[in-house]
């Protein structure tokens, strides 16, 4: 992927600039509902021919939903993904230091860094599931506020990490409760990630009466109603390809126009078509990134964590800090320096040049420095310094230098999944992170 040129917007551009938010299936039914009401026995059947299709774009995946449902396979999925990422750490010895020092280090009894932990899985668990791009509301939450989703994977991968660790006699025999609790909860910080990923990554496929109707209800319409429209569509829609269907929607847009008498539904058919385009086409051929959004930074704070959490447990980690510091000139650490210009370099060139997404520069800070690489590195080095503060592999930070430098050493590959964590998922919904600070 190529680089582009620096963006030259002038400050008024920019004041311009609002936030790019793709339409959901959601959005068009309430408009075209609305433009329904009152409307004769022709538009109404030209509306009917234009949710079949719209309605079998949105069960190909073409356009996205504003909702989520959460059903059993979402559990089964959970499962299995906390599996596959708990099973390789269970083997690790470094997870009896760690629980150590979780249970071990208290105040007033209380052990602070085991509370912290389990803080943290709530909060990353939390942020992987509802920050990381997808922008689609929950249909069953507690309270009116947490998500049953969040609930149902922190309780499916801290049971994994239990069952795993008693039945791989990793917890001692249950002899003392408090360090077997430390040791799954070890586990359960990676088995939450494995989880929530084998969630939010499986297809997503729900019946598209109930998550329309659900959508546009959560939408607070008025227009919530039966809707005998949202049957299934007739096969002859069915057996188009996506390309096919496309061009019927642009036709059944033009068949609308025609039988409509005022120039205000006219326009609003005309908005209608261009955002089902916009849809559809993001969908088929992905998002040019340009913009840099709070939703970036909460993905490459995950995807920092993915890739961090395996060298938090190895030992390897300490001898290859003691060899970045081991050769100096004057007061530099020469290989430790080399090291941080290696990441930087690595993290241009996944997102820019070598990565899966066409990454764009755009507002670069002093008008040459990328944003999202000093985000991405910022993040994932904060992240790496903090779980091994957490997780007591600083030694208490007696000594700063040998600290940083083997933050430096997980800081390597946390970069790495902090870049693709951000970049994979495609271009962010919401304000640029500049706009939002004008807000």
């Amino acid at each position: 992927m190529s680089e582009s040129q620096p963006a030259t917007e002038t400050d008024a551009d920019l004041e311009e600039v609002e936030p790019d938010n793709t339409a959901t299936i959601e959005d068009l039914f309430t408009d075209l509902i609305a433009l329904r009401e009152g409307a004769d026995d022709r538009t109404q059947d030209e509306i009917r021919d234009v949710k079949h299709l719209l309605v079998e774009a949105h069960d190909r995946g073409l356009i996205g939903s504003g909702v989520r449902n959460l059903d059993r396979r979402d559990v089964a999925e959970a499962f299995i993904g906390s599996v596959i990422f708990a099973s390789p750490l269970l083997v690790e010895g470094g997870i009896f230091d760690i629980a150590s020092h979780l249970f071990g280090s208290t105040v007033a009894g209380v052990p602070v860094f085991l509370l912290a932990n389990t803080v943290f899985v709530v909060v990353v668990t939390y942020a992987l599931i509802e920050w990381t791009g997808q922008d689609r509301a929950e249909t069953d939450v507690l309270f009116g506020v947490v998500p049953v989703r969040l609930v149902m994977t922190l309780t499916v991968s801290f049971v994994v990490a239990t069952l795993l660790m008693t039945v791989w006699g990793r917890v001692g025999g249950w002899r003392s409760p408090v360090e077997a609790l430390a040791r799954i909860n070890v586990i359960w910080t990676v088995g939450s990630l494995g989880a929530g990923l084998g969630d939010i990554l499986s297809d997503d496929q729900t019946t598209p009466a109930v998550a329309l109707e659900s959508g546009i209800a959560q939408q607070g319409s008025r227009l919530v109603e039966e809707d005998p429209t949202l049957e299934t569509p007739p096969p002859e829609v069915q057996e188009m390809s996506d390309s096919a269907l496309i061009e019927a929607l642009n036709r059944e847009f033009d068949d609308l126009d025609a039988v409509l008498e005022s120039d205000t539904d006219r326009q609003e058919v005309s908005r209608l078509r261009e955002e089902t385009v916009e849809a559809t086409l993001d969908d088929i051929f992905g998002d040019r990134i340009e913009k840099y959004t709070s939703r970036d930074i909460a993905e490459s704070f995950v995807g920092s964590i993915f890739f961090a959490i395996p060298f938090l447990v190895e030992d390897g980690v300490f001898d290859i800090a003691e060899f970045f510091l081991s050769f100096r000139v004057g007061v530099f650490p020469v290989y430790f320096v080399i090291n941080t210009i290696f990441v930087l370099g690595m993290i241009l060139g996944l997102v820019y040049w070598a990565g899966p997404q066409d990454v764009q520069v755009n507002r670069p800070i002093f008008g040459f420095i990328p944003r999202r690489m000093v985000g991405i590195a910022v993040v994932s080095f904060l992240t790496a310094a903090a779980m091994m503060t957490m997780w007591g592999r600083l030694n208490g930070w007696a000594d700063p230098v040998v600290a940083l430098a083997r933050i430096s050493v997980v800081w390597t590959v946390a970069s790495f999944g902090a870049a693709l964590g951000d970049i994979l998922p495609g271009e962010s919904s919401g304000a640029d992170i500049n706009d939002e600070r004008k807000n």
